[in-house]
């Protein structure tokens, strides 16, 4: 008896399946219409049901076709997109020097808890959670790292004040 194969780009056959099959009905498609020459409607089938493991090839190929996060489909958890530091780093020198915020990147923040750090960071919070729970993780992220960095602050002034 030979031991099973260790695959390190999937957690676990079965759930990659489970995974796969909830990206295909959430895109509306059947397995038919979602297979392509090298990945037939009948491996697709094998694959949600657990019984085969996609290569990291075929996992890119099916994550851009279901428009799904790829990293998510292999291992479930979900790759949370971040801006590149060199961004963050203009925003935050043209903000220190005077600038203006960026229009984009206030336009779904929301109002509330100005007077006090603790607050806002708590609004802050309660966003990202509306925000995880309607499907939009890296929003969510941001915004939850937003309301840590408010506590971070909080607890500075706390700390100074003593």
């Amino acid at each position: 008896m030979t031991a099973p194969h260790y695959h390190s780009h999937v957690d676990d056959a079965a759930a990659v399946g489970r995974r796969l099959k909830e990206a295909r009905l959430a895109a509306g498609l059947s397995q038919r219409q979602l297979s392509f020459p090298g990945c037939s409607a009948a491996y697709i089938s094998r694959l949600e049901a657990g019984d085969r493991v996609p290569s990291l090839q075929l996992l890119r190929k099916l994550s851009a076709k279901l428009n799904a996060d790829e990293q998510y489909l292999a291992t479930g958890v979900e790759q949370i997109k971040q801006d590149p530091p060199e961004l963050i780093e203009a925003e935050v020198e043209r903000r220190l020097a005077g600038g203006p915020r960026d229009p984009s990147a206030g336009a779904n923040r929301p109002s509330g808890g100005l007077d006090d750090p603790v607050a806002r960071a708590r609004v802050l919070w309660e966003h990202s959670r509306a925000l995880a729970a309607g499907g939009d993780r890296g929003g969510a992220a941001r915004f939850a790292r937003d309301a840590l960095a408010l506590l971070d602050f909080a607890d500075d002034r706390r700390l100074a004040s003593t």
